[in-house]
């Protein structure tokens, strides 16, 4: 399907490294978009409808705008491009914010390119065929920092090392420090054969979105920094697409809301597209000191015009915390997603 439900279009993940931008290679080789050779938009939005259903507790429905989100890239000249992302999320920040802002540099006849500013870390890949995010994604997905980045581009391979200042300090410090790097080497573009296998780094996990908020109550001060690494891997062969990803802390952590605890996730996916518009996912997924346990489930999407599709999933969850209280539940979401 051309169509990936909760992939967003924001620069996220080590697929980053791989990735083709916004503009369409016309014969000549130029860039074209939709507003010249100079700038090109593209949006994603998604709407849900969702039931869960708690194990001894109730249940409860909602209707939401999940994303909207809005891509631009602005091509200087053949060395200089401007790329930002406006995104909101009425499940996440409930506000629309500029989730990205950056510039790249690429040097003449070097493989090598220079980006500064609001960068997505590409800590860990989060590719899915499903609705949720995968959960290593909760656990490892690292957003807002002004950033400085170093990588390569060459052919199948890319690499890149960024640093930031993050919310979690050594002993009280304020100061850039912490490194994420990456490398992704992909061929996923094949009909029969592609794949996509690429490892990330980070020398404090502690600061991603989601391990952050453990460190509020000592203001963000840790004794020690804790690494971490995440692996992922994706092939294809044909009409199935195979996932899968784990991300871990390198220690356990000495302080914060999870101080002697080692967090880590993985998740499993396997795609099968039956025909053109119609393709089911199934997941299996799981995590340790984090706010789940086990994961699994599956979706079915149909992509019924051009860009459109709309897709129902089912997840059961094992040991989830919910508002500080841990339990089952099932999850069902139909969702209807349109790119543009």
């Amino acid at each position: 399907m051309n169509l990936s439900f909760s992939r967003t279009l924001a620069l996220a993940s080590l697929c980053m490294l791989c990735s083709k931008g916004l503009y369409a290679a016309e014969a000549d080789g130029a860039a074209s978009g939709p507003f010249g050779d100079k700038l090109a938009l593209a949006g994603l939005i998604e709407v849900e409808g969702s039931i869960a259903d708690r194990d001894g507790g109730d249940t409860s429905s909602n209707i939401i705008l999940s994303t909207f989100e809005l891509g631009l890239e602005a091509k200087l000249n053949d060395r200089v491009t401007g790329l930002a992302t406006l995104l909101y999320e009425e499940d996440g920040d409930d506000e629309l914010l500029v989730d990205e802002a950056f510039i790249r540099v690429t040097p003449a006849k070097v493989p090598l390119f220079i980006e500064a500013g609001r960068i997505t870390q590409a800590f860990g890949d989060f590719s899915t065929g499903m609705v949720a995010d995968p959960v290593t994604l909760e656990l490892a997905e690292t957003k807002h920092h002004g950033t400085v980045t170093l990588g390569y581009e060459e052919g199948l391979f890319g690499a890149r090392v960024s640093a930031f200042k993050a919310d979690v300090q050594k002993g009280g410090d304020d100061a850039v420090n912490t490194i994420v790097a990456a490398f992704c080497v992909a061929d996923d573009e094949g009909e029969e054969l592609r794949y996509r296998v690429g490892a990330s780094w980070i020398n404090n996990i502690a600061a991603t979105d989601s391990l952050s908020g453990d460190y509020e109550a000592l203001d963000g001060s840790t004794s020690e920094l804790v690494g971490g690494v995440g692996l992922s891997a994706m092939a294809g062969f044909g009409p199935v697409d195979l996932r899968a990803e784990y991300i871990t802390a390198l220690d356990e952590f000495a302080d914060g809301d999870r101080a002697g605890r080692k967090p880590l996730a993985w998740n499993l996916e396997a795609e099968y597209a039956i025909s053109e518009p119609l393709a089911v996912t199934l997941r299996y997924a799981g995590a340790t000191d984090f706010d789940v346990r086990r994961q699994y489930g599956a979706t079915i999407g149909y992509e019924f015009m051009e860009n459109t599709a709309v897709a129902l999933e089912y997840l059961r969850e094992n040991g989830r915390i919910d508002e500080g209280v841990k339990g089952d539940r099932d999850l069902f979401t139909l969702q209807l997603a349109m790119e543009f």
